[in-house]
């Protein structure tokens, strides 16, 4: 990377930290500096782990079939807190949105299904605004973002345009602007799913802001972060006929970087979009002024790699789909676009799983296993980032830095990445029961910094 500051200091201060309970924390081996910022910096972080505590205190559960009504979730997909500490819930099979107060105890549904004013069709993504106003995207159907009051009364349908399908990915509030939100993934459009009239520079894709001010979305790309070569065209054979994807966008390669991204207060991203580790800080005035580094090499990619990694997802779908067998689940039709409540059968499982192993083992991989998994911010503006495991498949330790450049240490790798960050330290987990049941675990993880 041309014209930036390497920079290596070590740091002393009166920073406060935490490495476990009754442990001492030895901050002079933890933390790394970086000199004022007057030009885009390179900030080396240490290259050793200072191991951080993962107890945190749990503060409540919410999600049972022997509870309360109202907590007998059909599968929540989505959450986010607000400013308050109130959890917000989307619950795709109910096709609402719960709120949960800071004591775990119900507060309200927002949105119903439905095709008029504020229900919905096939809500999939949440942004809930610090003051509590919240934004649900609703795209196959209705082709909108709905917005609602913090009192969970509706707002406004703001429209996302006729080439949008759909989303993939988490989107954020904020990104420097009062009414939008951030996504962090990509966009499914009609046109080869590229955002419309945002052609992207060669070897380029778009961390992206939806403007919510108006009558419809205005999508603009924030920064182009770099992108990896296309997959092209894959051709696979299935019960003696060849599918191709031609005429469709171009899918990810196996172990291609992705990119993801987290708002950070004052308006800034942190961002990843390459296999190695790099994390870039973008200004609210769209200019990258940082990036931590740690030295954690990429790691080829062999053959054995990636049959492994083929059979470690589908493991994982199957296992997935076994535990959601027996409870409805909402089907689209392809065709009409249509959703329906149903169950998938035994048989349909098995086809979809043989036709997504021919796929999988036709798909072109990536040279290298890139070092970051995913990468997520807090209220409190600190980035949490998950790293690759020691067995190069699985996910390894969560590391905290902050934008400025200070390692606070590392989570271990058994650690679950927050599905939501919320205030003075609250975290939320989704996780499902022996039953398939949606549960949602609220926690609170001590400050680290200040």
């Amino acid at each position: 990377m041309s014209g930036l500051h390497n920079v290596s200091h070590s740091f002393h201060a009166g920073r406060p930290t935490r490495l476990g309970r009754g442990g001492i924390a030895v901050l002079a081996a933890c933390l790394s500096g970086v000199v004022p910022a007057g030009a885009q910096e390179i900030v080396k972080l240490p290259a050793g782990d200072c191991a951080l505590d993962a107890d945190f205190d749990e503060v409540y559960r919410v999600g049972s079939i022997d509870g309360p009504e109202w907590q007998y979730f059909g599968r929540i997909i989505d959450a986010a807190f607000d400013g308050a500490g109130n959890l917000y819930l989307l619950d795709i099979d109910a096709v609402t949105v719960v709120v949960v107060d800071p004591q775990g105890d119900f507060v309200r549904t927002i949105g119903q299904s439905g095709n008029g004013p504020g229900e919905f069709d096939f809500p999939r993504h949440l942004a809930v605004m610090r003051d509590g106003r919240v934004v649900v995207s609703d795209v196959p159907r209705h082709r909108a973002f709905q917005l609602y009051e913090s009192d969970g009364t509706f707002d406004r349908n703001v429209r996302v345009g006729d080439d949008l399908l759909g989303i993939s990915g988490d989107i954020y509030p904020g990104g420097g602007r009062e009414d939008a939100v951030v996504l962090s993934g990509y966009l499914a459009t009609i046109e080869s799913m590229r955002p419309a009239n945002m052609e992207p520079p060669p070897g380029k894709r778009p961390i992206l802001r939806f403007a919510l001010e108006g009558d419809k979305v205005v999508r603009e790309a924030i920064i182009w972060a770099w992108a990896p070569p296309s997959a092209g065209v894959v051709e696979f054979r299935l019960s003696g006929r060849t599918i191709s994807t031609e005429g469709q966008a171009p899918p990810p390669r196996t172990f291609d970087p992705l990119l993801v991204a987290g708002v950070l207060p004052g308006g800034g991203i942190a961002f990843s979009d390459s296999s190695a580790y790099a994390i870039k800080i973008l200004d609210p005035d769209g200019t990258v002024s940082r990036v931590l580094s740690r030295p954690l090499q990429p790691v080829p990619v062999t053959d054995r790699l990636i049959e492994a990694e083929i059979d470690r997802r589908l493991n994982e779908e199957a296992a997935l789909a076994e535990a959601r067998s027996n409870r409805p689940r909402t089907i689209m039709n392809a065709r009409t676009g249509e959703t329906v409540q149903g169950t998938l059968s035994t048989e349909m499982r098995e086809g979809l799983m043989r036709s997504r192993r021919a796929f999988l083992e036709a798909l072109p991989a990536a040279d290298e296993l890139p070092v970051v998994h995913d990468l997520r911010t807090t209220w409190e503006g600190e980035i949490w980032v998950r790293r690759r495991g020691d067995d190069l498949l699985g996910d390894g330790p969560i590391d905290v830095v902050t934008p400025d450049g200070h390692y606070l240490g590392s989570y271990p790798g058994e650690t679950p990445m927050p599905d939501a960050f919320g205030p003075d330290g609250l975290v939320a987990f989704l996780e499902t029961g022996e039953l398939g049941e949606s549960i949602v675990v609220v926690r609170r993880v001590a400050a680290l910094s200040n």
